[in-house]
């Protein structure tokens, strides 16, 4: 698609996906503004969020990316989607091995990886197979291959596993909070706004970096934290907690994901199967007071 709408310019999206009809399986997708209008049509097979002035969407079954006045920047060519951090993507090779595209559509590293993460501090973490380490932006080997299992680096620190145990380690694969913590089932999650999601005793809560629980461990699941909350789940039901723990908007909803730009995404609905499309619309966006900001009418 080609919008060169000049209203896109600086606009904060969102995807949203629409019902084609009165099915529960087909679908498009698209973006809307702060205030719910919808700036670019629900054209896309799939959509992600913009991140780096970039959108990964999803047409004729493959991925590209576009900017934010809706114009490709990056044709659909590939298997999956890109997800843009310091100008670099993972991309999809047909025999499911991963590379490295830029922003402009070089690829930077050729495909040989089961996986490799976002690009933090000019680190990603990959995946040969057997082993997770670490790269830099011209993908050389910084951390050989040598973690059960490990994530991308978030304010300065990665989680690794060995022996069945996450902890946290710097650049320079020294230990920045001590392996400890068994994050069954899950993982020990990314630093974010100071914390990071972690299960003692299968519970799960947030901790600081000087390894204290700021979140008490009590959720059947944690989740990152984003503008001072923090997706939180009990009995198959979300909510949100705040920094110091406190839950500040009620767990209620069927779904709820991270607040970007004061809304966030909540799904309303029972999880019964619905009499007609319109009772199936239940997904809306709350503000931080857990108020409904654009009702639930996707």
């Amino acid at each position: 698609m080609q919008t060169s709408n000049p209203a896109l310019v600086g606009d904060r999206l969102f995807p949203i996906y629409v019902r084609e009809g009165r099915s529960r399986k087909r679908f498009k997708a698209g973006y809307i503004n702060c205030a719910g209008k919808t700036l670019v049509p629900p054209l896309y097979q799939d959509a992600y969020p913009f991140r780096n002035g970039l959108a990964s969407v999803k047409r004729d079954a493959l991925w590209g990316a576009i900017n934010l006045q809706g114009d490709f920047v990056i044709v659909p060519a590939r298997l999956g989607p890109l997800v843009f951090t310091e100008g670099l993507a993972e991309f999809s090779s047909p025999d499911g091995r991963r590379g490295v595209i830029s922003s402009a559509g070089e690829v930077i590293v050729k495909p040989r990886y089961r996986s490799i993460s976002h690009f933090s501090g000019g680190l990603a973490c990959v995946f040969d197979g057997q082993l997770y380490g670490f790269i830099d932006l011209n993908g050389n080997q910084v951390i050989p291959p040598f973690f059960e299992d490990a994530r991308g680096f978030s304010e300065g620190v990665a989680a690794v596993k060995l022996n069945g145990a996450w902890g946290y380690i710097y650049p320079d694969a020294s230990t920045a909070i001590p392996i400890r913590y068994i994050c069954q089932p899950g993982v020990a999650g990314p630093f974010c706004e100071g914390f990071a999601r972690v299960a003692r005793n299968g519970r799960w809560g947030h901790i600081n970096k000087e390894a204290k629980f700021v979140v008490e461990p009590r959720f059947d699941m944690a989740y990152e934290f984003c503008e001072k909350r923090a997706v939180v789940t009990l009995d198959r039901r979300a909510g949100y907690v705040d920094c110091g723990g406190d839950i500040v908007i009620p767990i209620n909803f069927l779904r709820a994901d991270m607040f970007s730009e004061s809304l966030a995404a909540v799904e309303t609905g029972s999880g019964r199967a619905h009499e007609s499309v319109a009772a199936a619309c239940e997904t809306g966006f709350i503000n931080q007071t857990g108020e409904f900001v654009i009702p639930p009418r996707f």
